[in-house]
């Protein structure tokens, strides 16, 4: 006799829809076009090719603290007490120089990765049903733990003709009584733009004026090409709490070791309960790898100057590759990057017969091509797409060969 029970299906519904993520699409997506080698612009990983090295140091601490069988254990949650004061005085001595009494180890949470850093920041000051500014176009995962948390996601807009800035009366427009932080990131993914010294402080002091927590992405902190200087919202002197997101994964070219921090300047100590819900949420992850931990001091102090600006030489190279190349094609335009690792490309759609938006560009591109970049539309920028210039150098040359000629066969 059959089982009455086989006919039932399992009661599992569809992935929720916190599950949806528009990057994933763009990474998991196949190229139609079989006969070309693929061209990665989409992900913004240094070591994808090996051009960018990491620092010797880190290797051989890490080496070093590996082979200790005691530095195996969990650590404190939110971070081991060494490794925070390391980042904190990596942050004083390099970014805060004109303000380092503000600068703590105490106010260091570390992260698996600024990814966690980013979750951790925007959860620990918001409750289901508040909001938070944030950038468009700006790096997806701000929206996408907000909507994964029942935050709501208030976008305000950066100006490409202003150097991606952003209009100080439009973040007045949006702030209301729920508002409980705005999200910056500079350098900037996806724009590559570096703010100035000047627009930095202007966002501080407005925060001043509107008593709003600042989220700094600082993640590109000092990747910034000749004749730029960065300057971290830690430089000035103010109340305004402000959570700075950094980590080991672009200045020292170690992502997969998914360490990140959060350090939190709070010169007036308004913002000491929100970094207890801080050390409370790292409990989700039990905090970042221990050996990494133990071996970011040595990182930390002892990677040579040098070393930076080799990597940054290689970068600003291949950025200047990348404009160069875009001159030559037809219906693209885009601004001249400053630093971190990415630049914004405008398609101009009057230029061309079979494209009206970026999704349809960059499929087209990918499935003629091989050539992977991320449309604007899932930055939040539609018209335009991002492509990220880590690649070495001859991955470059010859997307610089097959973009022209794509977009010479699409013309008008």
């Amino acid at each position: 006799m059959a089982d009455p029970r086989a006919a039932k299906k399992f009661p599992v519904s569809p992935a929720s829809t916190a599950g949806n993520s528009e990057m994933n699409k763009v990474f998991m997506r196949q190229s139609a076009c079989k006969d070309k080698t693929q061209l990665k612009l989409s992900i913004g990983d240094p070591t994808f090719d090996g051009n960018l090295k990491t620092t010797a140091v880190a290797l051989k601490a890490f080496d070093k603290n590996a082979g200790i069988a005691t530095k195996y254990s969990y650590q404190r949650t939110w971070g081991m007490p060494t490794a925070c004061n390391a980042a904190a005085e990596w942050w004083a001595n390099n970014f805060a120089t004109e303000n380092q009494t503000a600068v703590k180890g105490e106010n260091v949470v570390l992260t698996t990765g600024g990814a966690e850093a980013i979750i951790s920041s925007i959860t620990a000051l918001c409750n289901e049903g508040d909001n938070i500014l944030i950038p468009a176009p700006g790096f997806p995962a701000y929206a996408f733990c907000c909507r994964t948390f029942s935050i709501e996601d208030r976008f305000y807009n950066l100006q490409p003709e202003k150097n991606w800035e952003l209009d100080l009366d439009e973040i007045r427009r949006l702030v209301d009584d729920r508002t409980r932080a705005i999200v910056l990131n500079n350098p900037s993914n996806p724009c590559g733009s570096n703010w100035s010294r000047q627009h930095v402080e202007d966002i501080v002091r407005l925060c001043e004026e509107l008593k709003l927590p600042i989220i700094s992405d600082e993640i590109y902190c000092g990747m910034v090409f000749t004749g730029q200087v960065f300057t971290s919202v830690a430089q000035f002197k103010s109340p305004v709490p402000r959570f700075i997101i950094c980590g080991l994964a672009k200045n020292f070219m170690l992502p997969g070791w998914r360490v990140g921090w959060v350090l939190l300047i709070d010169e007036a100590g308004y913002a000491a309960d929100v970094l207890k819900g801080m050390h409370n949420l790292s409990m989700h992850t039990l905090g970042p790898n221990a050996i990494a931990q133990h071996a970011m001091p040595e990182i930390l102090k002892n990677t040579p100057k040098d070393y930076y600006a080799r990597n940054m030489m290689e970068l600003e190279t291949n950025a200047k590759l990348f404009v160069e190349g875009l001159r030559r094609c037809h219906g693209l335009s885009c601004a001249e990057p400053q630093g971190a690792l990415y630049i914004m490309v405008k398609v101009h759609f009057d230029q061309f017969k079979d494209f009206t938006n970026d999704v349809e560009f960059y499929k087209a591109l990918e499935d003629e091509e091989n050539v992977q970049v991320v449309p604007g539309t899932y930055m939040f920028m539609p018209g335009f797409f991002r492509v990220c210039f880590v690649r070495e150098r001859k991955v470059i040359e010859e997307v610089m060969e097959r973009l022209p000629a794509f977009c010479e066969r699409h013309r008008k």
